[in-house]
């Protein structure tokens, strides 16, 4: 068989069929070559092309001519195919064989061979130290490749005592020498400063080479270099030019690097499913970060369909190879059931397997486990040291639930010093969580002195961070005026916020605004459209209001059943008001069969949680014997708790028990004061009652004129009996400028609300001026709605 032979000396391009052009050097003459004549170097030539056009059995033989003409590059190029199974089964041992006979002749890329072999156990038992030996003997003598092995071994520490500076060393002999890999390695040392000064431009420079010459390694290296801007104007397009070189060499990490590119438009357009397709191309390379990042397209469906099964099996891959991102990602789906079965203990098997790793999600995740005894006993004081270790890290999440272990005195000795000290740390960390949490010490002097512009300060930055609870804060202090000017549209503005990222408490506020056309134009409808918002969460206020809202017909359409539904929904989320409310209804049989028994067992229930309305209830109930046997000393314990709570209707029930003896030795002196409480308090049979001793003298020394001034305060919330007596005043002159006009107009008023004599003082004074003073005393606590 004939070859061709390109006749430029110093080209040297041999050819099994004859080209028109030499594709070398571009001549167009060719010498004939008998095989005999071809030489070991012809045949190595011949076998590289058969490799690079992907055809390994004639480039097997190829290689084995030249080994037959002692030619030691034929012979460690045939060892490589026997090593990797090139044209033939794959024999490393006698790959092994073949580098020792060339590196016996001191030719070192066999030597290299062998040391590899020796170093990763291929054909002969692993040997750190022979490896060494083989790579410091090429690398003394001049040869790149062993000079850039022996720098990986002093990098890792393999046969040799471990030493950047070694390594550094003989990265960069083996770069000066073109090494491409050497290159990209000595880049690092530079960047980051390992065994050699660091010098960002220096590592460009060594990037760039390696770059140039083709390695992927350092052409994902200089593209990270200008995502980031170290050393070169930052530049995502030329990021992705040198990402997508190496990815075109199927180089994982750059396959990676360029799909994130695609995923989050950064230097090409947003373009998901071509995310998706690099990082499947480098997950099938079994790179962990690639099975993450298929795993996180799964689970959201980026690019690929929505998986979660698919998911779990990506993390699961990773996962397995100790990607602690991966891990905590697949004790994440354990523990919520997203594409596996719900599991507590796996999902605390991974966070553990990922917090063993130091990774600070992983130990937050694994702590809250603790914290609430899922998948593991609950341990508060395990629970604070993983938050602690991802603290010590700088995790703001860590920070933040350190700093709330010390505000509760969860694992830890309470402490709001400390907690106010770790919510800053937190919040200068970036947690918004954790300026809401500080602007709470600071807006109730807690573990620091109180000061409401702080506060409304830290509730802002928190608020602006897009964090629920700082916006219905800032809400709260512009409805209230504290720390802020009053504002009612910037309240509503912030309960917004709020409301609309699903928080019950202010889409409560923010109901309540529209209840009351706080802020905004009042608007029935809209106000029960939140109210519902927060109900359909389980929220015990939003189901409370709904129950009121359906009591009044308020937004809806008046339904007593519909509002014992809610008041019981309510109930059994532990509203503490909505048992009251519902002990209202089966007192007086409304949406329910009357049934006071219940109503007491209600009552009592929301009593005994502090609710101010039901211990007042209860004490009614008590007083009358309806549900309980009667008993004025419980009537007046359960009006005491509710009025020590400042609630008027019990401070005035329980000044007419004072003022009659019931339950307690008669004292008229503090019936006032306590009807003095309850009138202040906007209670108006209170501000009667009161008027009623000043008239008489009793418990107060007498006086028409405050008898008068608290008459007329209840006169104006309408109170029946306060109407009459006030006209009484007026009729006799008594503490007001005598007025028959004024007076009959108030007969008239009570008696349009029925109460006893008035329509008959009225007629008499129709007819003749004159007016005997008539009517009992009226009590009168059973006015008005209980429990609201």
């Amino acid at each position: 068989m004939n070859y061709y032979r390109c006749e430029n000396p110093d080209c040297g391009f041999l050819a099994e069929e004859e080209p028109d052009v030499c594709p070398q050097c571009g001549g167009t003459f060719f010498l004939s070559v008998d095989e005999e004549e071809l030489t070991g170097p012809d045949w190595v030539q011949l076998g590289n092309r058969a490799v690079d056009e992907e055809r390994p059995t004639d480039a097997l033989a190829c290689y084995q001519q030249a080994a037959a003409l002692d030619d030691m590059l034929g012979v460690t190029n045939l060892g490589w195919c026997l090593e990797a199974g090139i044209g033939v089964p794959a024999d490393p041992r006698q790959a092994v064989v073949l580098y020792a006979q060339a590196a016996a002749r001191d030719y070192m890329p066999a030597l290299t061979n062998l040391g590899y072999c020796y170093a990763h156990g291929i054909g002969v038992a692993r040997d750190d130290s022979k490896a060494v030996e083989c790579f410091r003997k090429g690398a003394e003598n001049g040869f790149p490749r062993a000079q850039f092995l022996l720098g990986e071994a002093y990098s890792r520490g393999l046969g040799v005592e471990q030493s950047d500076e070694e390594a550094a060393r003989w990265y960069q002999s083996a770069a000066w020498l073109g090494y491409p890999a050497a290159q990209t390695e000595l880049g690092r040392c530079l960047e980051f400063g390992t065994g050699l000064p660091q010098s960002i431009e220096q590592a460009v420079k060594w990037y760039r080479a390696a770059a140039e010459n083709g390695n992927a390694p350092g052409q994902c290296c200089l593209g990270f270099l200008y995502e980031s801007g170290q050393g070169v104007e930052q530049n995502w397009e030329e990021a992705v030019r040198w990402y997508r070189a190496a990815a075109e060499q199927d180089y994982p990490r750059a396959l990676c690097n360029l799909a994130w590119c695609y995923e989050h438009s950064k230097g090409v357009e947003q373009d998901y499913p071509e995310a998706a397709r690099l990082y499947l191309r480098a997950a099938e390379q079994d790179y962990p970060r690639g099975q993450l990042c298929m795993g996180f397209c799964c689970e959201r469906g980026r690019g690929v369909p929505l998986d979660p099964s698919a998911a779990a099996d990506w993390y699961r891959k990773a996962a397995e190879q100790e990607d602690e991102d991966a891990q905590c990602c697949l004790g994440f789906l354990y523990e919520s059931g997203q594409g596996v079965e719900q599991s507590w203990e796996e999902a605390v098997r991974w966070y553990r397997a990922a917090a063993e790793q130091g990774l600070p999600r992983a130990q937050c995740n694994l702590a809250w486990c603790y914290e609430y005894g899922k998948g593991v006993p609950q341990d508060l004081e395990e629970s604070y040291r993983l938050y602690r270790k991802a603290a010590e890290q700088g995790d703001a999440r860590g920070l933040f639930c350190v700093a709330r272990c010390f505000d509760y005195g969860r694992g830890v000795t309470q402490n709001s010093t400390e907690a106010v000290a770790w919510y800053q740390k937190a919040a200068d960390a970036g947690s918004a969580a954790a300026m809401c949490d500080l602007g709470v010490c600071y807006e109730r002097g807690e573990g620091v002195e109180r000061d409401l512009s702080r506060a409304v300060s830290l509730y802002r930055q928190a608020a602006e961070a897009g964090n629920a609870a700082g916006q219905c804060n800032l809400g709260f202090l512009y409805e209230s005026g504290e720390g802020v000017e009053q504002s009612w549209e910037e309240a509503v503005r912030w309960y917004r916020a709020a409301a609309e990222q699903g928080m019950p408490r202010a889409q409560c506020n923010l109901a309540w605004c529209y209840e009351y056309g706080k802020g905004v134009e009042q608007n029935w409808k809209r106000a029960v459209h939140w109210y519902r918002q927060a109900a359909d969460q389980e929220d015990p206020r939003g189901m409370f209001c709904m129950g009121i809202c359906c009591k009044y017909g308020r937004g809806v359409e008046q339904n007593w059943e519909e509002a014992v539904h809610w008041y019981r929904r309510a109930v059994d989320a532990g509203s503490a008001a909505a048992m009251c409310n519902l002990g209202v209804c089966y007192e007086r049989g409304e949406g329910v069969e009357r049934d006071a028994a219940e109503a007491a067992r209600l009552y009592r229930q929301a009593a005994e949680r502090e609710d101010a309305a039901a211990q007042c209830n209860l004490g009614y109930l008590y007083e009358t014997g309806e549900g309980v046997e009667q008993n004025w000393q419980e009537a007046v314990r359960w009006y005491q708790a509710a009025a020590e709570q400042g609630y008027p209707r019990a401070q005035c029930n329980l000044g007419v028990c004072w003022e009659f003896g019931h339950g307690v030795a008669k004292d008229p002196a503090k019936a006032a004061d306590l009807y003095r409480q309850a009138a202040e308090g906007g209670d108006r049979v209170a501000a009667c009652n009161l008027g009623y001793l000043y008239e008489t003298g009793v418990g107060v020394a007498q006086s028409w004129a405050d008898a008068v001034k608290w008459y007329r305060q209840a006169v104006e919330e309408s109170e029946p009996r306060a109407q009459y007596n006030l006209a009484w005043c007026y009729e006799h002159g008594k503490g007001v400028p005598r007025d028959l006009r004024q007076a009959r107009e108030l007969y008239q008023a009570a008696a349009k609300q029925g109460y006893a004599g008035a329509q008959e003082a009225a007629d008499r004074m129709e007819k003749d001026g004159s007016r005997r003073r008539g009517g009992g005393f009226l009590r009168g606590f059973l006015d008005g709605l209980r429990g609201q």
